[in-house]
């Protein structure tokens, strides 16, 4: 973060994607205690209009796509719509159509929620805008040809604030359910003994190849959580956890004497994530947090529940990585007060903190976990007190007449993902179209083409924007007169260089394009001329933006790649950081490189944003993932940026 009254910088050199996202805007549940009542109406849990700096996740299994129960989907609307979570976790889910039935229904509530958009059987909603999401595959076949879809897994990105977090939602195989065999039953066929030698339930418990999806997946995890992230995975496991199947639990619930060691809450634990539920109530045997099987008298009971047995369990979760600011405050189970023991809908005797749904309004067989985490951190607060205005800097669009590797998709992805955050208004940094692309040579209708479809979607958005030009933005061919290259950007955009006002910030947008006897990519004499004499007008204290497509400074290729490549920076970039001198100019936008880097220099903050376009939509740039500049301004004008990649995939 710069502040533009003081020295202070973030990084001298930075590469690579960074991604974050909108201020955080709600938190929800008040804390619990393990001495409140036991059953809580979840209506009264609601704050949705609080400040706290906290964030609630909700995870369920909506069995079979709520189609089991007549009017299912409305029971999950409302059950969402009540606890008002800021993340759901959802599995048991269809092609796509539930997931996006429940953000159409809740927005008609009011409820604005964002989807993962992966259309597989797990899924996200999110209140935050959902960011890369993508398909954890447990196999090394496309999710699309793997025969048993449950062992995908959905990942996605928030940023709340200043945290930044990475969810995944499981559902794990329902094959060889091994909890069965202590209570005396080798899946749904009842066997003559109990079984209750660990080794033997594990082996049966393996053929699931549960354990192979949670392999596969933690080096991610682990990565992630390396990187500082802070993690929640959550699910229908299929599988009991270790803590609550133990030496003082073996007497009860039909366990018969078994202890076990079930693989999944073994293998998160040695990876360092913490069970939520059991971390807020260590105690099994007073909170078991049975989440299988749910009463519900809609259904038929002997349709998913053994007749004369217990097998009342928790296998669904929620787990979360450790992490400095970050407390877990509350963790509860949700669903009905009453579960199914012994094929019958029974009252739970249980002391679990227990979120009671009508059992005739409840849409599943299992039950779902709600949990609340406390961000102590007062950064939250601090970016987002004050604040004066909010702008995005998109460069190196790279919109082209034929449309290669779906790159108008893309750009409108990017213009989306704006829509969904604070910006007032949004700065175009150059190469906004690719006149010359290296592939032909074009038609001035083709090109015109190019600039009227650019120019109609950046309309579309509804926002005030400002265009810079780019190399790609220019004509460059001799025989028809046009090297200077501005003519036709000037038919759509007016001057190629301007300047504007926002709220005491005074923004330049040059061409740094031009030709000048030093040659190479320059700012040509006429422009240096007239920054002179805007400069006059403008009192030396202002602060300053300055944009420009080519950078004033770069220093990525030199110390990564061992050379400088001549057009990288502007060729007389001493020239116009001289005009700029006793003035007050702070940051200065650049785009060009594809890349995001940031350099601090004699008091100024060059960043370079990245692309729209990343690798001219072919994927990443070394290491810089497709994405923009969200740039905040507050009061104090201290400025604070981050660089946001907005999710889009190459096919």
């Amino acid at each position: 973060m710069k502040n533009l009254q003081s020295t202070s910088r973030r990084n001298f050199l930075k590469t690579g994607a960074v991604a974050s996202a909108a201020t955080m805007t709600s938190l929800l549940l008040a804390n619990d205690n393990p001495s409140n009542e036991n059953s809580k109406s979840f209506a009264a849990q609601s704050d949705s209009n609080s400040n706290a700096q906290s964030l609630s996740v909700l995870q369920i299994n909506v069995w079979i796509s709520t189609s089991i129960v007549p009017k299912g989907t409305q029971m999950l609307i409302n059950l969402i719509d009540n606890l008002n979570p800021d993340i759901v976790l959802l599995c048991e889910l269809d092609n796509g159509k539930l997931i996006k039935n429940l953000v159409n229904e809740l927005k008609n509530r009011k409820k604005n929620y964002y989807q993962d958009n992966q259309n597989i059987q797990t899924g996200i909603l999110s209140k935050f805008p959902l960011q890369k999401s993508s398909i954890l595959t447990t196999t090394n076949e496309p999710y699309s040809t793997q025969i048993n879809k449950h062992r995908a897994v959905t990942k996605s990105y928030i940023t709340v604030g200043e945290k930044k977090i990475t969810i995944y939602s499981a559902h794990l195989d329902w094959e060889k359910y091994a909890p069965r065999l202590p209570r005396g039953y080798d899946l749904s066929k009842k066997i003559e003994k109990p079984i209750i030698d660990a080794d033997q339930i594990t082996i049966v418990n393996r053929e699931s190849l549960r354990h192979e999806t949670i392999k596969k997946i933690l080096p991610d995890i682990k990565k992630e959580i390396a990187k500082g992230q802070f993690v929640i995975l959550g699910g229908d496991f299929n599988e009991p956890s270790h803590l609550d199947w133990k030496e003082n639990t073996k007497t009860i619930h039909e366990h018969n004497g078994a202890v076990v060691n079930w693989d999944v809450s073994i293998m998160l634990e040695n990876s360092g994530l913490i069970d939520a539920y059991r971390q807020r109530y260590p105690n099994a045997i007073t909170h078991p947090g049975f989440t299988w099987s749910s009463a519900n008298p809609v259904a038929e009971v002997k349709g998913f529940s053994l007749k004369d047995a217990d097998e009342r369990d928790r296998i669904d979760f929620i787990y979360y990585s450790p992490q400095t600011g970050i407390e877990l405050t509350s963790a509860n189970i949700v669903g009905p007060a009453a579960s199914v023991l012994h094929g019958k809908i029974t009252d739970d005797k249980e002391t679990d903190s227990l979120l009671t749904q009508p059992a005739d309004q409840w849409f599943s067989d299992h039950k779902g976990n709600l949990t609340t985490f406390h961000f102590s951190s007062n950064k939250i607060e601090k970016k987002s007190a004050g604040r004066k205005m909010t702008f995005a800097f998109l460069t190196d669009i790279h919109l082209d007449i034929y449309d290669r590797d779906d790159c108008y998709n893309g750009f409108l992805q990017s213009l989306n993902r704006v829509k969904d955050t604070d910006a007032e208004f949004i700065i175009i940094g150059g190469d906004s179209v690719d006149i010359t692309g290296g592939k032909s040579k074009l038609t001035r209708e083709q090109i015109d083409a190019m600039y009227v479809k650019f120019k109609k979607t950046m309309d579309n958005t509804g926002k005030p924007y400002y265009v810079a030009i780019g190399n790609h933005d220019r004509y460059f061919n001799k025989d028809d007169g046009n090297v200077g290259g501005d003519e036709i950007f000037k038919n759509y955009f007016g001057q190629s260089y301007q300047t504007f006002e926002k709220k005491g910030i005074r923004f330049f947008l040059i061409n740094s394009v031009q030709a000048t006897s030093k040659g190479g990519l320059s700012v040509g004499d006429e422009q240096l001329e007239w920054l002179k004499k805007e400069l006059v007008r403008i009192p030396l204290a202002t602060p300053i933006v300055l944009v420009t497509h080519v950078p004033i400074y770069s220093i990525y290729y030199p110390v990564v790649t061992g050379q400088a490549k001549g057009n990288d920076i502007i060729s007389n970039f001493k020239e116009v950081l001289s005009v700029f001198r006793q003035h007050n100019l702070q940051l200065v936008l650049q785009g060009h490189m594809h890349l995001y880097e940031e350099i601090f220099s004699q008091n100024v903050q060059y960043v370079t944003g990245g692309a729209i376009s990343a690798t001219w939509w072919k994927g990443s740039f070394h290491g810089t993932e497709e994405g923009f500049l969200l740039v905040n301004v507050d009061n104090n004008n201290n400025i604070a940026w981050d660089y946001e990649d907005y999710g889009w995939s190459p096919k």
